[in-house]
């Protein structure tokens, strides 16, 4: 899999966004993906998505918030918990294969 961009967003755009980012960090290494990963708030993802123009965004702020038309959003709390993070995972993957 080529080179991805994704945003996270969370609240205040610190701790969970951070937490979510290690995570995908990883994983996509475990997965031999190349991503560039970057954080913000839910205020400013809109914003941030406009100008970083990412394949996805991995929203732990819910999955209503606004975004440019196109842009996949994952909610991404259960990465954070554990609760079904495997479902979370294969829905993000699933959303960069298919914009192989």
């Amino acid at each position: 899999m080529s080179g991805k961009k994704v945003l996270i967003c969370c609240a205040n755009g610190v701790a969970t966004s951070t937490m979510v980012s290690v995570k995908c960090k990883n994983k996509f290494k475990e997965r031999g993906i190349s991503a560039e990963i970057k954080t913000c708030t839910s205020t400013e993802v809109r914003s941030k998505a406009q100008n970083f123009k990412p394949d996805i965004i991995i929203s732990n702020a819910g999955k209503n918030i606004k975004v440019p038309d196109g842009i996949p959003v994952v909610y991404g709390v259960n990465i954070l918990s554990g609760r079904d993070a495997e479902e979370t995972w294969d829905e993000i993957f699933k959303v960069l294969e298919e914009m192989e």
